[in-house]
């Protein structure tokens, strides 16, 4: 597979680079020269176009669109049919709706909105021929505008009345219906009268082009006309005969100079991914969380296929029973008998799950609506495990000890995706890689702790990396832990991850690992780590008023890696102001380099030197200022930083 890039925008997933291209990714240039060439060519398939306003009107949802026509906040009859044009509806007829390439769904893209994208997936057969709705808009339309004025075909239209009698290119129009704008009263009023009115009169016929334009109303008018006679070409142009229809300009992507004009829309390839996931949910000493986690799992964007509870027992004076109602809302459940610890969760996810992928997730994880969407997303591009909080090793023979790892994921909002040593809270993997973890011998070996070393060791050396997706402050529906209840259900008093033996067993886990052969990022790429220390210093809380809150003062815990030094903040005037806010000094607590002429003056450096301190240098003359303290035996990195790179905290 070559390689590709996805990052998030919002709630739409963009190409980095619209010339990368991937087995798994499919280009609106491309798909619009396959499908407007079947057109060219005369070829008979069905091309159906599905967006926001179709699953409003599936859904019961209230509608107000930019046509004009509205829907109630209820189910309608027109809702109820488009439902049934989805081949997961109701069972389809024989030999009707096949996976072939004659039925075509152009579904709402993921770089346009990824919820909806992954809704329509989940609601069409695996095997479904499936491509963007935007094929003839956005960046194509120019093209299709051209082409749709120059093609010659024996044509039905249905269209807005506001279209009736006008020139459509070079089509030869045998007939022409039309629909309301209130496209809802439309169906209820006529809309079986209509499709057995253009059947009475064209259904008999083949090779014809019906052309739609009837907002939601096409797709189930053009199902039953396909189902009455699949030798013809059925494809709805949606808006792009706007220009025909209206007469103008209707849309952005008319607009010459607006951004959707120069847009180039990507959709996955259905055939090359595989949508199923499979969620394990633990039960343990917090059944007061179980229904909160299962009811964010149910509200993925990303739904799971199955979804199984692993409850461990207690051994105390109490024991946690779930009753009948909570067991059924899950596909399998196993509650052990004597306590397991944490390895045999993923035992049971590895023997019961069925799909290519499985999430587990620890009882005290409430994951953001869209965290298996954005676990997916980047598993297409880079094969790893994905967890919501990362550790990156500085010196592995402390861990657990706070001096002795960068932390990545909801603790330090990562905007990027980050490659880790191993992850926790959740692990988003092929199903496959359990096996690696449970054949280790420290499943025996550890009870209460390991199991995440373990899983990211054991893939390690089967050449898969670890990573925690992106975190962005400004999108807490992609975090795999929703901060809030994070700090809260993380620091309870049954947390595993504050009682003081497990975190002796942590240590004892981690150089055993270590001593087998496990090799930390640190000391594959000394480079790398240092490279994450400005970004990975976030430290994000959760105020009372529901803001996130970054806590730059983390930073002077951070800079004690190097040595466990005190820092002293150093530089040019013009970073005065910045550094003092930015890692909250007072005046006296950095010193200017510079004297009133702006000229670095190198005693006032050598003045302020001294041992057990690290300098923290901002100024444009380090690379120069550098190569003179490496002469005096200071070393870059342990006595000295660059702290430039710092202040991209406040970008």
């Amino acid at each position: 597979m070559k390689k590709f890039f996805i990052k998030n925008e919002g709630i739409a997933w963009n190409l980095t680079d619209d010339k990368i291209r991937s087995d798994k990714i499919l280009h609106s240039t491309q798909e619009y020269q396959k499908y407007w060439g079947k057109i060219k060519r005369g070829e008979n398939f069905m091309f159906l176009r599905y967006g926001d306003g179709e699953r409003m009107l599936m859904l019961g949802q209230e509608v107000h669109a930019q046509e004009g026509w509205q829907a109630p906040n209820k189910l309608t009859s027109l809702g109820l049919a488009l439902q049934k044009t989805l081949n997961t509806a109701t069972p389809p007829p024989k030999n009707y709706l096949n996976a072939d390439s004659t039925v075509t769904y152009a579904v709402t893209c993921p770089c346009c909105n990824s919820e909806l994208y992954f809704w329509y997936l989940q609601h069409l057969k695996p095997d479904t021929s499936i491509t963007t709705a935007n094929v003839w808009i956005n960046a194509n339309f120019p093209k299709f505008k051209r082409d749709f004025l120059e093609l010659k075909r024996d044509a039905v239209l249905i269209t807005n009345y506001r279209g009736k009698g006008k020139t459509f290119g070079k089509l030869n129009i045998k007939k022409h219906y039309t629909v309301d704008d209130d496209c809802v009263n439309f169906w209820e009023r006529e809309g079986q009268a209509l499709i057995k009115q253009i059947i009475d009169e064209t259904g008999k016929e083949e090779n014809l082009l019906y052309a739609f334009s009837a907002g939601p109303l096409s797709e189930p008018i053009m199902i039953e006309l396909y189902k009455n006679n699949p030798n013809n070409c059925y494809i709805d142009f949606g808006s792009a005969l706007n220009f025909i229809i209206h007469d103008g300009i209707t849309r952005p992507f008319m607009l010459e100079n607006h951004p959707l004009a120069k847009k180039t829309c990507w959709i996955f390839d259905n055939n090359r991914i595989d949508l199923n996931v499979d969620v394990l949910l633990t039960a343990y000493k917090r059944p007061q969380r179980l229904m909160q986690q299962l009811q964010a799992i149910q509200d993925q964007t990303l739904k799971p296929k199955r979804i199984l509870l692993y409850q461990d027992a207690i051994n105390s004076y109490y024991k946690v029973e779930l009753n009948d109602n909570i067991l059924k809302q899950f596909d399998n459940y196993k509650i052990a008998e004597e306590n397991t610890g944490v390895w045999q969760r993923f035992v049971y996810a590895a023997e019961e799950a069925a799909s290519k992928y499985v999430c587990v997730f620890d009882d005290d994880t409430i994951p953001g609506k869209r965290w298996l969407e954005n676990c997916y997303i980047h598993m297409q591009q880079h094969r790893g495990v994905y967890g919501t909080n990362g550790m990156l090793m500085v010196n592995p023979a402390l861990y657990p000890a706070g001096n002795s790892r960068l932390v990545a994921g909801w603790h330090t909002a990562n905007k990027d995706i980050t490659e880790v040593d191993f992850v926790g809270h959740s692990w988003f993997v092929e199903r496959n890689y359990l096996d690696y973890m449970i054949k280790k011998p420290y499943i025996n070996k550890f009870k209460y702790v390991g199991e995440d070393m373990c899983l990211s060791y054991s893939c390690q050396e089967k050449g898969i990396p670890t990573y925690v997706p992106p975190h962005p402050l400004n999108d807490l529906s992609l975090w795999g832990s929703l901060p809030y209840y994070g700090e809260r259900y993380g620091a309870d008093e049954v947390a595993l991850s504050i009682n003081h033996n497990s975190l002796k067993e942590m240590n004892e886990a981690i150089v055993s690992m270590r001593n087998d052969g496990w090799k930390f990022l640190v000391e594959k790429d000394a480079k790398y780590v240092q490279s994450q220390i400005p970004i990975l210093n976030k430290l994000v809380k959760f105020q009372p008023n529901g803001q996130l809150e970054v806590d730059h003062s983390f930073v002077k815990f951070i800079l004690s890696f190097f040595g466990k030094k005190q820092p002293i903040f150093m530089g040019e005037k013009q970073y005065e102001d910045t550094v003092n806010k930015f890692f909250d000094l007072s005046k006296h607590d950095y010193i200017n380099l510079e004297d009133d002429k702006h000229v670095i003056r190198l005693e006032y450096l050598m003045n302020g030197l001294h041992k057990y301190a690290l300098h923290i240098l901002f100024t444009h003359f380090y690379p120069q200022l550098s190569l003179h303290l490496k002469k005096l035996g200071l070393v870059e990195n342990v006595d000295f930083v660059d702290g430039r790179g710092l202040l991209l905290l406040n970008t």
